[in-house]
Formats: C-alpha cells, structure tokens, sequence
C-alpha cells in the first residue's frame, strides 16, 4: 500500500520545486513562475504557494525579490562571502575580505579523512587546493579543501578569472554544483609542524581548527575543509535565525 502523505500542501509545493529545482529544471539564478501563475498551474492558493516560498527561502534555496520575483538561489560573490566567511574583526565585529594566496593545487589520491568525509572510495582522487589568506599583512587563515574528482573533473579553480575566494561560485558556476549547507566542527589547538610554515605562523601558535564538510542540493558531500585560523584579533562569529527571510 503506498503511504498517504499528510503534509500540508504548501510543505509538499515546496518539496516539489525543490525536486525540481535539484533536477535543474530551474537553474541558479533563473526566476521561478509568479504566485498567481504557479498557483493556477499546481492548482492551489496563492497564499499556499507563498508559503511555499517562504519555506525554501529559509532554507535557502530561493531568493525573493520584491517587485522581480523569486529566483532560484545563487553563489554570488557577496552571498558566498557573507553566508559561509565567519571571522570577525573583535575591534568592531566588521567581516573584510583577506588577501588570498593558492599554494597547492593537485589531484590526488584522497587520504582517510577526505575519504570519510566524501564517501570515496579507497582508491578515488579528490581535487585538493591550499591557500593561505592574508589580512593587512597578517595571516589569518590556512586552508586545505578537497572535492571528489568525480565531481570536478577537468575543470580548474580560478580559471575563469574570479577571485579565489570564491569557492562555492567555483562549484556552482564551472561545476554545476549548488552547496546548500555546510557543517562545522571547531576546535581549540596549537599549530602543528605540518602547516606552521605554509602559515606564517610558529609551531604551537593558538589557532582554531574548522573542520567543515559541504553538502549539494540532493545532501551528498561536495568539499571536505580544513582550517586553522588565528583568532588573536579575530572571533569566529555564529548567528543563528528562527525568523526566515521573506522578501527583501
């Protein structure tokens, strides 16, 4: 017997263009049909298909925009700073773009953590970058992230000209890969030998390590992230929101 689904109807509307929006019927950036038009269409309220839309803005899937519509969300450059950068200046709790610097680039063989993180396979690659980011002068952040090579391919972190700062633009507009959320694990240590000098920083400096695995639309794992951060000026800074953005 198939089960009956009980959700209310804006829940499943919002699972369905959700579905849909997975399935690359409705691509980043690209604006969804108006309340009236998909209402007619799905043949329920307006009010349902606002609600709708109210559910995939807080989970950040669409972006409303009074007066233009609703569109799919995308990784601009301000979104992937402000969403996903979280240090903060302590003297004024302002977040500033730091300076970065690629060290590494490479494909290799994925080394157990990312094979856990990712759910690799013993023996598949994993596009790995390292890059240090400078902020007036000082280091600030060393990082080491990974992608599945499945899923990156031939394609190249930065050469398309953009910043290098942008890598969830990278995964989105060179890869065709939509990160919907990520997961931090943080942790308060001393920087080791293996990192210190690519960091510009002694071996037993106080840093917090992020550990972050980033998840696509559909909930696989696309980026496995290791950061050691120097926190003498910084915080990292956490907010959390009950109220979801509507429109703008």
């Amino acid at each position: 017997m198939t089960p009956i689904d009980l959700s209310p109807a804006f829940v499943r509307l919002a699972r369905y263009i959700h579905e849909r929006i997975i399935a690359g019927e409705w691509l980043p950036g690209q604006v969804l049909p108006g309340e009236e038009a998909l209402a007619q269409d799905m043949k329920v309220s307006v009010g349902t298909v606002r609600k709708a839309f109210d559910v995939l803005s807080g989970q950040g899937l669409v972006t409303r925009h009074r007066g233009r519509g609703t569109f799919v969300t995308r990784a601009t450059n301000e979104r992937a700073f402000t969403s996903f950068y979280r240090l903060t200046d302590r003297s004024d709790g302002m977040r500033r773009l730091p300076e970065d610097t690629l060290l590494l680039k490479e494909r290799a063989a994925a080394d157990a953590d990312e094979r856990a993180a990712l759910k690799l396979a013993p023996d598949e690659l994993v596009y790995r970058l390292r890059r240090r980011r400078v902020l007036d002068g000082a280091p600030l952040v060393l990082e080491t992230i990974s992608f599945p090579f499945a899923r990156v391919g031939t394609k190249e972190w930065g050469a398309d000209g953009a910043p290098f700062h942008l890598v969830y633009s990278f995964l989105e507009q060179q890869c065709g890969i939509s990160v919907s959320r990520v997961e931090d694990r943080l942790r308060a240590c001393l920087l080791p030998k293996k990192v210190a000098k690519d960091f510009g920083l002694p071996v037993g400096h106080p840093v917090l390590l992020s550990i972050r695995t980033g998840y696509d639309l559909r909930g696989e794992p696309v980026e496995f992230r290791s950061s050691w951060m120097a926190t003498d000026t910084h915080d990292y800074l956490s907010e959390l929101r009950w109220a979801a953005a509507t429109d703008h």
